[in-house]
């Protein structure tokens, strides 16, 4: 069974990091934490190994948005 709608795996090769400028930049999967203590566990981004830089794809946005709306809406109720 074929889809037209196939996901493009991510890069495996290392790119220029918009940051440092080093080719180190490379797709991760690992526990990120972010702004205000929020811990989201297995997100996949894109890593600098060099200066650490993080960039987030959409799909990794809407994952750590849907993540942070529920930490919010618990926090709120408790």
């Amino acid at each position: 069974m074929s889809s037209s709608h196939q996901k493009k795996a991510p890069t495996s090769e290392a790119f220029p990091c918009p940051d440092c400028g080093k080719i180190r930049m490379v797709h991760v999967v690992e526990t990120c934490k972010l702004e205000g203590g929020l811990a989201i566990k297995k997100l996949a981004h894109y890593k600098c190994h060099s200066c650490g830089s993080r960039f987030f794809d959409d799909n990794a946005m809407h994952h750590i948005q849907k993540v942070r709306a529920s930490h919010e809406s618990l926090a709120q109720s408790g």
